[in-house]
């Protein structure tokens, strides 16, 4: 069993040495930003079209990247990213970033989700702490004020607009055949936004809102029977699925800790700690293996898949656990299991890793490496937060 500097050894070389080289290698010096897409077997679609989602985490894991390692090809690569963002994907006239570009920089989707605005928030406030840039918070700043004005009703958060504010179904976050007026993922990762925003700033309003949305997650989110987060829901919170998703469970159980610690409220963080922890153990009991975390539950029926994101969301979440409560021989060999199924079965030669491993050890060969939805930002925060947390 490896120690804990071991485990951090491990995770800067498969983060300098495999995840970041294969993204550096996708920048776009014509048409700005990174390429697109790149399919299964490696190919780079040089013509495709360009996800702000896509390049927000992108900004995100080469700013945090240089701000724990100081290496400057990490911060050229975020400033290359962060101009494009700026300078093509938000909108002069209405405000709020663009959902889609083509290859060249034009918007193709020019509709408006608060998903995609709450990672602007999160990239650009990171990007502001690797870089100083007043420019980057001032915008980081006024997307949190649109998302306040636009999005946040009187319950809660909405989720889908056309380009100029008006009326619009939620098409990019709904699945498994309903459409969600509100969803669990999109406060997630509000929160997880408005966490590094208040973490640059202390500004109060932040603070507010950050408090807001934790709330939302632990109090109308949160299912106590049941011990997870209840994933879609209708305007009055009103839960449209009988849906587990054991990697969004896991991956809140850190986040949720991450911004109490942030907002630094003993009380809520005496109430709310028992929440994440349940989170926690519910995925662990339902759905780890020695081969990786399952997918999702759907109506009681365990998707035995293996996406990406959610083993390294879950190596974050052993790590969180091991350092609130934790068995040091339990959770580091729990977290050996899933790092080496990791390096067995999904990471590529090329670094990259697979969207999708089954049960039998075959993949989904179709996913692509890079696109919309695959980017560094789940792998890469495994590797920084496990170099951080166990340096």
């Amino acid at each position: 069993m490896q120690s804990f500097a071991e485990y951090s050894e491990i995770m800067k070389s498969m983060l300098q040495r495999q995840i970041l080289p294969f993204w550096l290698n996708l920048i776009d010096h014509d048409n700005g930003g990174f390429y697109g897409y790149v399919d299964h077997t490696g190919e780079v679609k040089k013509d495709a079209k360009k996800g702000i989602i896509l390049h927000s985490r992108i900004l995100w894991t080469f700013s945090e990247s240089y701000r724990f390692t100081g290496k400057k090809e990490y911060l050229d690569a975020a400033t290359h990213c962060y101009r494009f963002l700026i300078d093509k994907a938000m909108d002069k006239r209405y405000g709020g970033l663009y959902w889609m570009l083509d290859g060249k920089g034009e918007p193709i989707e020019d509709f408006k989700h608060a998903y995609n605005q709450a990672f602007g928030v999160y990239a650009l406030s990171t990007y502001y702490l690797a870089s100083q840039s007043e420019e980057a918070l001032s915008y980081a700043l006024q997307l949190f004020r649109l998302i306040e004005e636009k999005w946040h009703d009187e319950r809660g958060y909405l989720e889908q607009f056309t380009r100029d504010f008006g009326p619009m179904s939620n098409e990019e976050l709904s699945e498994n055949g309903i459409i969600a007026d509100r969803t669990m993922n999109t406060i997630l990762h509000v929160m997880e936004a408005y966490t590094v925003l208040y973490q640059a700033t202390k500004n109060e309003e932040v603070g507010s809102a950050l408090r807001f949305c934790v709330m939302q997650l632990t109090h109308e989110m949160f299912n106590e029977k049941k011990e997870r987060l209840e994933v879609f829901f209708d305007l009055q919170f009103k839960s449209l699925l009988d849906l587990h998703s054991y990697g969004h469970d896991i991956e809140a159980s850190w986040l949720i800790d991450r911004a109490l610690d942030v907002l630094g409220d003993k009380k809520l963080t005496e109430d709310t700690s028992i929440i994440t922890k349940k989170l926690y153990e519910h995925v662990m009991r339902q759905a780890f293996t020695s081969r990786g975390v399952y997918f999702e539950c759907e109506n009681g029926h365990d998707n035995t898949q293996r996406d990406w994101w959610v083993q390294a969301e879950a190596i974050i979440g052993m790590a969180n656990d091991l350092g609130k409560f934790g068995d040091k021989s339990k959770h580091l060999a729990q977290m050996y299991e899933v790092l080496h199924f990791l390096q067995k079965e999904v990471i590529l030669p090329n670094g990259e890793w697979y969207w999708t491993t089954y049960e039998d050890g075959t993949h989904d060969t179709s996913r692509e490496l890079s696109g919309p939805w695959k980017c560094p930002y789940h792998n890469s925060r495994m590797c920084l937060e496990i170099m951080n947390r166990f340096r």
